[in-house]
């Protein structure tokens, strides 16, 4: 494994207002982002990533760090008003139709420093290779992201959404994606997922983990799944964003595992 750096950037969003329901407004969008960089010369694909409800990247340093280890840009920013650093975050869940413009501004920065010889990610970004990926509120992020009227964004080349939810949407097959999601979840039903799944136009992959918790598979807690979830995410991301053709075949086997989860697909081949 090549090895990562990594640190945390500061963006202001100028344009957008803060609105909390639990504190004062703000006039602008503050969002501490955190960067994981491969070591080497790249240029990586890279992978925006957006935690759920009262989470925080710093909750995912094991997975994201897998991700960096196999040759990703990875980078997750903390959203002004759901992060666990916030007071009463759950009573800012509304803004979460806020998320994907921020993931999307953020995005437009980190490909400006990808341009400047000053920064450390110059030339690091294979600007053609740009997935988006996120856990809960976050996947309702990233689902809004590839296909809310609102926030659209056509640079995104596939998608990871765990345990996540949307209650309108089409997922029109216009980039790969990948649902996994829990058939024990305590906080979003299952059959939520399914109903998007069996809706979904090709290429999709669902992955079910059998008893398995809401976050803590995704997250640093220490779980039965922690292997299963590295391996199958990273997987799909080197299908997808590295062209690995045999990437695919990986992700079935990595998927399956007797009691813990399972993997269907409707490919349209």
């Amino acid at each position: 494994m090549p090895g990562h750096t990594s640190w945390n950037e500061t963006f202001v969003d100028t344009s957008r207002p803060t609105e909390s329901k639990s504190g004062p407004r703000e006039p602008s969008r503050t969002l501490v982002t955190a960067v994981y960089r491969p070591n080497g010369t790249g240029p990586f694909p890279l992978i925006m990533f957006s935690h759920g409800l009262s989470g925080h990247p710093e909750k995912f340093t094991k997975l994201l760090s897998a991700w960096a280890n196999k040759g990703y840009v990875v980078v997750a920013p903390a959203f002004p008003l759901t992060n666990s650093h916030v007071k009463d975050a759950y009573s800012n869940l509304d803004d979460g139709i806020h998320q994907a413009a921020d993931v999307s501004f953020v995005l437009d920065n980190v490909l400006a420093r990808n341009g400047d010889p000053k920064h450390r990610l110059f030339g690091a970004i294979d600007t053609d290779r740009i997935g988006a990926g996120g856990l809960s509120l976050g996947g309702f992020t990233t689902y809004e992201l590839l296909y809310g009227e609102c926030c659209r964004d056509p640079r995104i080349k596939a998608a990871e959404v765990l345990d996540g939810f949307h209650s309108s949407l089409s997922v029109d097959g216009h980039v790969p994606l990948l649902i996994a999601h829990s058939d024990t979840d305590p906080a979003i039903p299952y059959a939520s997922a399914k109903v998007i799944y069996d809706a979904a136009r090709a290429p999709v992959w669902f992955v079910t983990l059998h008893g398995a918790s809401h976050a803590s598979e995704w997250e640093n807690d220490v779980t039965p799944y922690d292997h299963i979830a590295e391996r199958l995410t990273g997987d799909f991301w080197d299908a997808t964003l590295k062209g690995d053709s045999k990437a695919f075949a990986r992700l079935e086997r990595d998927a399956t595992v007797p009691g813990l989860s399972t993997i269907v697909a409707k490919t349209g081949k």
